[in-house]
């Protein structure tokens, strides 16, 4: 469902706008309606359609919670996961603690992610970028990756 980069500018209310070559798809998958939560590894948010947030969410649910790595892991994805609608204008809400998790300001990116996308501080985006482009990845590393991508 989403591809693809995005540079997009979030208002003063936190506000973003999907861009509207997702419009259709979005609307007739999940009618606009999407869970928004914050990534385990990297200080980002995640975007998810409510339809595919709803097996992840079950999926959590069925973990032992008597495991403490299981409880902290819950506490973090589905502590912050917030339900969020398209309005109007297809523009979505950021609550104001997800915004501080990630640290957003004006510029943000969108990086569609395929069933999912992920929400980025534009400048933390870029040196993400510029930090991968100077990996020193082994020839056996990338192989081992493309093998499991079965491309």
């Amino acid at each position: 469902m989403f591809r693809g980069y995005d540079e997009l500018t979030m208002d003063a209310k936190g506000r973003i706008g999907l861009p509207t070559r997702y419009h259709d798809r979005v609307l007739a998958e999940c009618q606009g309606k999407f869970v928004l939560t914050v990534d385990l590894r990297e200080p980002c948010l995640v975007l998810y359609p409510l339809t595919e947030w709803e097996g992840i969410e079950a999926r959590f649910n069925a973990l032992p919670g008597s495991n403490p790595a299981i409880a902290m892991l819950k506490r973090r994805i589905l502590g912050y996961a917030t339900e969020i609608s398209l309005d109007s204008a297809g523009r979505f809400l950021i609550s104001p603690e997800l915004r501080q998790f990630a640290r957003l300001d004006k510029h943000v990116v969108l990086a569609g992610q395929g069933k999912k996308c992920e929400i980025w501080l534009k400048a933390t985006w870029d040196a993400l970028q510029a930090q991968i482009l100077a990996e020193d990845f082994s020839a056996a590393d990338l192989a081992q990756a493309i093998d499991t991508l079965a491309l």
